[in-house]
């Protein structure tokens, strides 16, 4: 008789954050469905249970067929099925705390579909639908290490990485994109830079800051820029011109259309009204 031990060495493992299983969603469709609502805005595994079509994400086609899985990070963007050869069948993990990058941290695509070599996911992902569905005792518990372990399973055989969303560090984050906003809303900012300067995925990076702030890292930065131009234009004699490029639009028509969007005036009635008090 020959016996093998292994000891698990316990104060070497470092635990990330347990993600958290919000919902699930089970879809079967027979026929296109569009404007699918991916509900509250959580990262999802989407898991093809059976069939094949594909899906449509801005204007994106991402093909599917039976055991793909498909992660998405916080986003309430509506997408369409498309159904071919029978019926198409998929189940929606919501789970919170939790967004994807790549292992350097960068941005993965919103909808990124995953290929393993083994098939540990698939009866992951049974297990998971056979709990919810069932809920026998202790079925929370155990959903919770089965998506734990399956996201083990992703960071193990793909580029994908997972992180926790610690509440404090978000604050301290979109606290630094907002006074960077601040300091450099004359310059040419995108989400890609701010994802650099912050080391925060883009999508988890405008779900924190709307969440914190209660508008996008771009909407707050046309604001910004529509405030700093009323103070120029009761203030000085710069034209439209210069003061769109003086705050950071790209273009004069851009200004204009930004400022009555904000304001329901143009910048030259705006100008006129408050000239006239």
């Amino acid at each position: 008789m020959t016996q093998s031990r292994y000891t698990i060495q316990q104060h070497n493992i470092n635990f990330k954050s347990p993600a958290k299983l919000s919902h699930m969603n089970m879809y079967h469709c027979e026929s296109p469905a569009p404007n699918i609502s991916p509900g509250h805005p959580y990262s999802k595994i989407i898991y093809i249970q059976k069939g094949n079509g594909q899906f449509l994400f801005d204007n994106q086609y991402i093909p599917v067929e039976t055991n793909d899985l498909i992660i998405v990070n916080p986003d309430r963007k509506k997408f369409s099925v498309e159904v071919q050869n029978g019926p198409l069948d998929f189940t929606i993990l919501g789970i919170e705390n939790l967004y994807f990058s790549g292992k350097q941290k960068d941005s993965i695509a919103p909808f990124t579909k995953l290929y393993f070599s083994t098939n540990t996911y698939r009866l992951l992902m049974d297990m998971i639908i056979q709990e919810v569905t069932r809920q026998s005792e202790g079925y929370e518990e155990a959903c919770s290490h089965y998506v734990n372990l399956l996201l083990i399973e992703i960071e193990r055989d793909t580029e994908i990485s997972h992180h926790s969303l610690s509440k404090e560090k978000s604050n301290k984050d979109c606290t630094f994109i907002k006074d960077y906003l601040d300091e450099h809303y004359t310059e040419n900012i995108t989400l890609d830079i701010l994802s650099e300067k912050s080391n925060m995925n883009k999508y988890y990076l405008v779900h924190s800051f709307t969440k914190n702030f209660g508008c996008s890292p771009i909407n707050y930065l046309n604001e910004k820029r529509i405030e700093e131009s009323k103070n120029l234009l009761e203030t000085t004699n710069h034209s439209i011109a210069d003061i769109a490029s003086m705050i950071g639009f790209s273009s004069q028509s851009y200004f204009s259309q930004s400022f009555k969007k904000n304001t329901f005036m143009t910048p030259n009635e705006y100008r006129r009204s408050v000239r006239q008090i």
